[in-house]
């Protein structure tokens, strides 16, 4: 997350180490030990009980079925895995070399690696796209608010970590120009749960040129992928079983416990008459009208790095809110932009109106995450508390105005 300076010959000296968390800041120092802690609670008791409150055995029993030929997807998957696989067949290939590691061992490097990434690419965030420079406590609060709606994600093992990564990375590489990375980004993210695709073709809206192609050649080559690693028989033949399992996996009336948390559950919550049919349309219209608004702030003159920010949380909040498939665990994905939301209100402030409705998100998502384990009290996930929080946060997002124009700024550096 922040750099380690050596000082004197040896780098990781006990008097390094000192020296480098002194120099720290009070909000740095809480940073590194809260995620520290929380990281390694969960590594120990994912490496005490590697499948305990986790779908990583499923990820490592597709890397294993993928190098030897068997089905990855119910009914057809050996019945000894856990179920539940309906990712791509890219993304079992993406979990092989974690296949190699028993899943005590594996569960733990697969939880470091994908936090590491997402601290990573905060951390890129932070550096080249925030709309004013971060300083060294406004980075550590950042870090601190990303926590909460990335709890779940990390405790379990969920490729939404990697997937939160990938989006906040492509933005970063975005502002930098590298727009192959970022397509390589926006590809990974597809490979894993193919609605972060969103960000990718609004990205497209704002830079046509550089991303019209690079984009779709990208996801392409993930789709093509899988076939340079096994028989194209059976690389064609998981495929189709992969859209089979996408296409009857339908929770739009389950119990509204388990149900999606998204305007769906509120619409089944209230009884509201629409139809599935007219709420897909709402899903696309919403959709289409996201990539206008974007187009129209970027026609209107907004500076890069305010539309990039704002672009990443309209897109994420659409996934959430009016997206395909939306589990608790899946407001990780959320967590960067909402995090930085937050940063930038408690630093910059705002108007009152904006202020409440935050302030209001904040609290339905604390509601959602404090009562999550106090089912016999009050079953918070079937009165839609987290789907409140994304239309509170989205009236925050749409009101807000153009940026004013800053003046040129000297960076403030994250770590001393």
């Amino acid at each position: 997350m922040l750099a380690l300076r050596a000082t004197g010959d040896t780098p990781l000296s006990i008097d390094a180490i000192q020296a480098w968390w002194q120099a720290r800041t009070r909000w740095e120092q809480i940073a590194i030990a809260v995620w520290t802690a929380f990281l390694l609670f969960v590594c120990v008791r994912s490496f005490v009980k590697p499948t305990a409150k986790t779908v990583y055995p499923i990820y490592s029993a597709c890397g294993y079925f993928w190098c030897t030929s068997q089905d990855l997807y119910a009914p057809d998957r050996p019945e000894w895995a856990q179920g539940g696989y309906r990712y791509s067949p890219t993304f079992a290939v993406m979990c092989v070399p974690f296949a190699a590691f028993p899943d005590n061992i594996g569960g733990v490097l697969w939880r470091l690696i994908c936090t590491g990434a997402l601290l990573g690419s905060l951390f890129w965030l932070a550096r080249s796209v925030a709309s004013k420079p971060l300083s060294a406590d406004h980075f550590a609060w950042l870090v601190l608010l990303s926590l909460p709606l990335s709890l779940q994600s990390v405790n379990n093992g969920q490729a939404n970590i990697l997937i939160a990564a990938t989006l906040v990375g492509t933005i970063a590489a975005v502002r930098e120009e590298r727009w192959n990375l970022a397509s390589v980004l926006i590809a990974i993210g597809f490979a894993c749960k193919v609605y972060p695709l969103a960000l990718g073709l609004l990205l497209i809206v704002v830079n046509p040129r550089t991303l019209g192609w690079r984009v779709p050649l990208a996801v392409a080559a993930s789709v093509v992928a899988p076939f340079l690693t096994q028989s194209p028989d059976y690389v064609v033949d998981q495929y189709a079983k992969w859209l089979g399992v996408l296409r009857t996996d339908d929770r739009s009336e389950i119990d509204l416990d388990q149900s999606y948390r998204d305007l769906w559950l509120l619409i089944r919550l209230y009884d509201i008459p629409i139809q599935r049919t007219l709420y897909v349309a709402i899903q696309l219209v919403s959709a289409l009208a996201l990539a206008i608004l974007v187009w129209q702030r970027q026609r209107n003159g907004w500076a890069e790095k305010p539309l990039l920010i704002s672009t990443l949380a309209l897109a994420s909040v659409w996934m959430m809110f009016l997206g395909p498939t939306t589990e608790s665990c899946s407001f990780i994905l959320m967590a960067p932009s909402f995090a930085l939301s937050i940063v930038e209100t408690l630093r910059d402030g705002v108007s009152k109106p904006r202020g409440w409705m935050l302030a209001i998100s904040v609290a339905f998502f604390t509601i959602a995450i404090g009562m999550a384990d106090f089912k016999w009290l009050i079953n918070i996930h079937a009165v839609g508390a987290h789907a409140w929080a994304c239309v509170f946060y989205i009236g925050y997002l749409l009101t807000e105005s153009q940026p004013a124009a800053l003046a040129a700024e000297q960076q403030l550096p994250l770590a001393a």
